[in-house]
């Protein structure tokens, strides 16, 4: 799988859940928000995670 194809998937992920929460606000209390905010940013440092490592990975390979 390539990298283009996981970061695509990680915002996909993140739109929808962010496209969710804004659909249905009423009704949740502050541990569902503090849920949805958490995994928002689980899927943002997951992002940043898998461009850091291509980035050292290219480094690496560009300074033998």
């Amino acid at each position: 799988m390539r990298i283009e194809t996981l970061l695509q998937r990680l915002e996909q992920s993140q739109a929808e859940l962010a496209r969710d929460a804004l659909q249905q606000p009423q009704g949740r209390d502050l541990f569902e928000y503090g849920k949805v905010v958490g995994i928002y940013a689980g899927l943002e440092l997951a992002k940043t995670v898998l461009i850091d490592t291509v980035a050292e990975s290219e480094r690496k390979d560009f300074n033998p």
